[in-house]
């Protein structure tokens, strides 16, 4: 563990996180500028590159298991780094790898001359209408319908031309003759449609086209879109199917025509059925407010951007050896060398995310490829996919076993003192803290130790997971781990943390006799842990090494066969016999204040980040705990959602009404406020009022003068309290981890209600009780006597 290596060693490491810490936070903003394909995503080249600068030496070897769309890969390339790369989704490896088979300038842009003039008359021809001026032109964009399929009067959206033209042409493509941009549809479109419609896909592209889909409904790939053709417009396919053949009848060399049809592949998303906002990568077909493209036009601009985005990379080259391999993982991490590895930067594909081995098969037919076809990938692909075809055995306990693989390769390549850095994208964020957790076990169990999490958030729409409100965690964090050597990490067996249940046998030996301890004693009691947690067989004489260092790792003689436990460990100060529902508790409103010490608002992300700084431990038993726990309502006594939907502010308590003498003059919702004005006169502090939520009946949270955490229910009554809001109280304080519970009354409790309450544990506050509070504590309040 990173506490056990010499002083040195830790202030290097030290300083080394403080410096890529520092320097991430000087990356600001977001760019799109590495999108030249879908994949991309959230990843920013700037943050990769600050990442790879801080964590490797100039010749250290930088490796990506789950490449993706390269750019972790480009980051390393781009610093003159040694790279050794995998992508296994084919469609995704060819696109990335393309920096290393780059055309010259000159070459490219004779192809695409030719290219271009070779298709103009067919595309032109597809695409042909006539001018209200006459002109024979021809089109950018057409808008419509899909169901029912009109050309004319389609439903409204801001890019239909004046007066709802649907034909468009734009600024880039207008007349010639008469400068217009955009034109209605009349009756000689649609004759000069319905013929291009009635024109045959030649034979081996219909073979094409009917390619039968992956089902995935979560993708949008479901029903009749599962039949490949079935995505696109007839005109499109058409056009495709000219540009494909025309690519392939140039004399051109190898590279050119991989070039050119990576510039084609890349533009596929735009010529299926498609919202008309354009560019998005999502598979739905929707029903209206369609629009279809000049797919000369978007070839011709996907040319230009991938050569100028390409040639922008210090490291581009012609040689076509790319660093970026096309194997399962498994595979590709025993090609590395043990100990090769200095730094391995990656965002392996994460539970609920997009199955996008699924998704790249709208590409797959141009390559030859069926993911259907494919046993081997079907099999061994890292997901958690819906397909019907799937889910039963890529489900998340596959998942996490998958990832249990990574990290065990990941540790035997990476050097002692080297780092593994991951994006992580913890989703859903119902159990973030679960899952930062077991990810923190899993690696542990490999030799590694988390060190610290960076939020290195990109704001890019396309990526947002969609679900309610304020509670998504949209941020994406690097998640950075030190390889340790072997002396000095953890002891598991199976995901039975070792050194956990060793310093907690010495800890709770040494609370019970308030003295120093015995080897003989703790080793009792860590034989008893061990029994207890199924694994006896650390008993045997076999294991006698690793119990005889354990107990040497977390205790010290303080007199001959006397011990005490060692104050500095990463154990020290954990309240391991406290609930997490009850550390979550108490630790809330703690988070709260920090977040809204420096800025008055924060976001959901920020919260979860912080609040695993306080419970995160990475233990089977924390794990367990957290599970199905609802961090929307631990936070909501102490939060409120501002009215975008995306940034909090501290829930405040209103200031009481002015000229109220009497209790009884409050109504309900004044009398809660009242109650939490009086426990914070009392010295409670982090006062919430949760009323108004319906939540199981608690009306305020607060944390005592003695640091426990409490729970108040308010009842403003004039006859008698019953039973049922005790009972309800202390079902609540189960659940969330409440150590006090209080019930607060202007009225008396029934015979039941005080039966109850003696029963749970529950303290009853009746009128006579809060009118001698009141006089003590608010006596400008004015009601002592009344």
């Amino acid at each position: 563990m990173y506490w056990l290596l010499d002083e040195q060693t830790k202030e290097d490491v030290r300083d080394k996180v403080a410096r890529l810490v520092a320097s991430i936070a000087q990356v600001t903003g977001t760019t799109q500028a590495e999108q030249l394909f879908p994949f991309v995503g959230r990843k920013d080249l700037r943050k990769a590159e600050t990442i790879v600068r801080e964590l490797s030496d100039d010749d250290g070897l930088v490796v990506d298991p789950f490449s993706g769309s390269g750019i972790f890969s480009y980051a390393a390339a781009k610093l003159g780094r040694p790279v050794n790369s995998n992508e296994w989704e084919p469609y995704t490896q060819r696109m990335s790898s393309s920096p290393w088979r780059l055309p010259g300038e000159s070459e490219l842009a004779q192809a695409k001359k030719d290219l271009i003039k070779q298709l103009r008359p067919v595309i032109d021809d597809l695409y042909r209408v006539v001018c209200s001026c006459g002109h024979l032109h021809v089109i950018d964009s057409q808008f419509f319908d899909r169901k029912p399929l009109r050309f004319r009067d389609v439903t409204h959206h801001v890019r239909l031309g004046p007066s709802g033209m649907t034909m468009a042409y734009r600024q880039g493509h207008k007349c010639p003759v008469c400068g217009a941009t955009d034109k209605f549809f009349d009756d000689e479109d649609q004759r000069h449609l319905d013929e291009v419609n009635s024109r045959p896909i030649p034979q081996k592209y219909d073979q094409l086209f009917s390619t039968e889909l992956i089902k995935n409904s979560r993708i949008n790939l479901s029903g009749p879109w599962t039949t490949y053709g079935n995505l696109f417009p007839h005109r499109s396919k058409l056009a495709m199917v000219a540009i494909w053949e025309a690519i392939d009848q140039l004399k051109i060399s190898e590279h050119v025509r991989l070039f050119l049809q990576d510039a084609f592949l890349a533009i596929i998303m735009q010529a299926k059925f498609k919202d008309y906002r354009g560019k998005s990568q999502d598979l739905h077909v929707p029903d209206v407010q369609l629009r279809e493209v000049n797919l000369l036009f978007r070839l011709a601009d996907s040319i230009d951007k991938r050569s100028a985005g390409l040639r922008k990379y210090p490291f581009a080259t012609n040689s076509g050896t790319s660093p970026i391999s096309c194997l399962d993982f498994r595979d590709f991490l025993v090609t590395l060398s043990p100990g090769s590895v200095q730094l391995m930067l990656t965002d392996p594909p994460w539970t609920e995310a997009n199955a996008y081995f699924e998704k790249a098969q709208v590409y797959h037919p141009w390559l030859g490829y069926r993911l259907s076809d494919d046993d081997t990938r079907l099999a061994n692909e890292v997901v958690v996919t819906d397909a019907p075809s799937r889910s039963v055995e890529h489900n998340e306990t596959r998942w996490w076993s998958d990832l249990g693989e990574f990290f065990t390769g990941a540790g035997s390549a990476i050097e002692d003192l080297g780092y593994l850095a991951l994006y992580f994208r913890p989703t859903p964020a119902r159990r973030w803290l679960e899952n930062i957790n077991r990810l923190k076990l899993a690696a542990r169990m490999a030799g590694f130790e988390p060190l610290l999490t960076i939020d290195v958030s990109s704001a890019d729409p396309s990526m947002r997971i969609q679900q309610s409100a304020a509670y998504v965690f949209s941020a994406d964090i690097v998640f950075v781990f030190i390889k340790l050597p072997q002396a000095v990490r953890r002891h598991f067996i199976r995901d039975i943390d070792l050194d956990h249940l060793a310093y907690r046998a010495a800890s709770h030996l040494q609370e019970t006799t308030a003295a120093p301890i015995s080897e003989a004693s703790w080793r009792r009691g860590f034989s008893d842990s061990l029994i207890a947690e199924g694994v006896p067989e650390m008993n045997l004489p076999t294991n006698e090494h690793i119990v005889s260092e354990l107990f040497e790792r977390y205790t010290r003689e303080v007199q001959p066969g006397g011990y005490l436990v060692r104050p500095h460990t990463p154990f020290a100060g954990q309240l391991f016999d406290v609930p997490a529902a009850e550390r979550l508790f108490a630790y809330v409103p703690a988070v709260v204040r920090e977040l809204t010490d420096t800025d008055s608002t924060f976001t959901y992300d920020m919260f979860l980040i912080r609040l695993a700084g306080y419970v995160e431990n990475g233990t089977r038993m924390l794990i367990n705990d957290v599970q199905g726990m609802d961090m929307r309502q631990i936070l909501a006594p102490y939060a409120v959602a501002l009215e975008d939907g995306k940034r909090f502010k501290k829930r405040p308590v209103p200031a009481l009404p002015q000229g109220i003498s009497q209790i009884m003059e409050l109504d309900p919702y004044q009398f809660e406020h009242f109650a939490a004005e009086l426990l914070r006169r009392q010295g409670y502090t982090d006062v919430a009022v949760q009323g108004g939520s319906g939540d199981r009946g608690v009306d305020i949270a607060a944390i005592d003068p003695s640091n426990q955490s409490v729970v108040v229910q308010c009842k403003r009554y004039i006859g008698s309290v019953s039973a049922t809001p005790i009972q309800r109280l202390h079902s609540f304080a189960i659940t969330r981890g409440a150590t006090r519970r209080i019930v607060m009354t202007t009225s008396w409790y029934t015979r039941d209600a005080k039966d109850e309450a003696l029963r749970t544990g529950t303290e009853l506050i009746d009128g006579t009780h809060l009118e001698q509070l009141v006089a003590q504590f608010m006596p400008d309040f004015g009601v002592a006597g009344d």
